[in-house]
């Protein structure tokens, strides 16, 4: 494949999103769909939308950079044009491209490398503490019958909790913290993290933030990828709120470590998995817990598939419409 034949991918990025997005917007406004499961599968389809347009484009379908509606005309000259701004923009990209490919396949590097220095500078816990967290982590992990992860306890700030590690996940744990919170308060935070680990959040979340990267030219991919990792979170709030047995016990929670983090310092935004993120999605994510079963309430198996199904198919044909 030559770098000139990369242009359709800069054209479904730049010109798809603007079908893509108010497409994907009224579907949701229209079906209502408010569970966090569905709505993340939705910001997915979104996001992987203009890669799986170009695989499919280039291999099964048949590739055609020049037909459009019209094999001549005012059609002609349009799609000609996308065309010829397509190979402008990736001529001056593809080095841009390749350097983001390095760059995120450093950043898991980089956070192997922090993890190690803070496993050098772990904290010791009093051996009460640490059996309190110990037994909580043993207990979930046992009632989902996955492996219990390694604990990490650290004296740095700006974080209570939070998992890493795509093969041999780690709960690192702000050991701060740990005396001004309930066995319940605990148990809420870790839980949290382990429905994380279970759902391997770590790997996808990487994945995701490289796939960003790699369309930095549009505005959309990062506003995609925010609310994609916010239902996340909302669905993993649900998760940790039924196991814990009440959805207003663990918003509590939630409200009491966000205020712990602020009176220390201003929670840092770090690309990992974390127990908090940004105040307004705190707000969003706390609003959710307290509406109840309103948030749960989810469109029927079938008829969400086939709008899912639906919404990829049109998307993709779209993509090939426009180049």
């Amino acid at each position: 494949m030559r770098v000139s034949d990369l242009h359709s991918f800069f054209i479904y990025v730049f010109f798809g999103y603007f079908f893509i997005f108010p497409a994907l917007c009224i579907a949701l406004k229209l079906f209502n769909i408010k569970h966090p499961k569905q709505r993340k599968s939705l910001y997915l389809m979104a996001l992987f939308a203009p890669f799986a347009g170009f695989a499919l484009y280039h291999t099964v379908l048949e590739k055609r950079c020049q037909t459009g509606l019209l094999p001549g005309g005012l059609f002609w000259y349009y799609f000609e044009a996308l065309c010829n701004i397509g190979k402008t923009a990736i001529s001056f990209l593809a080095p841009l491209l390749v350097l983001l490919i390095v760059v995120g396949l450093l950043k898991a590097l980089v956070g192997s490398i922090y993890l190690r220095r803070m496993q050098a500078s772990s904290v010791e816990l009093s051996k009460e503490e640490r059996q309190r967290v110990e037994s909580i982590i043993r207990d979930c992990c046992q009632h989902w019958r996955i492996a219990v992860p390694r604990l990490l306890f650290t004296a740095q700030r700006g974080f209570a909790a939070f998992a890493a590690g795509f093969y041999r996940p780690v709960v690192v744990v702000n050991a701060a913290i740990l005396p001004q919170l309930t066995d319940t308060e605990l148990a809420g935070i870790l839980t949290h993290e382990l429905v994380h680990i279970r759902r391997k959040d770590m790997l996808m979340g990487w994945l995701l933030h490289l796939l960003r990267d790699m369309m930095i030219f549009t505005p959309f991919s990062t506003i995609l990828l925010d609310r994609y990792m916010l239902e996340r979170e909302r669905l993993c709030d649900l998760e940790t709120a039924e196991l814990l047995g009440s959805e207003r016990q663990y918003a509590a929670t939630l409200l009491k470590v966000w205020r712990l983090l602020v009176d220390r310092q201003q929670p840092s935004h770090r690309v990992v998995t974390s127990f908090t993120g940004r105040a307004r999605e705190m707000e969003q994510r706390v609003t959710a817990l307290l509406a109840g079963d309103e948030q749960k309430a989810a469109l029927p198996g079938y008829l969400f598939s086939t709008l899912l199904f639906s919404m990829a198919t049109m998307t993709i044909l779209f993509l090939g419409l426009i180049c």
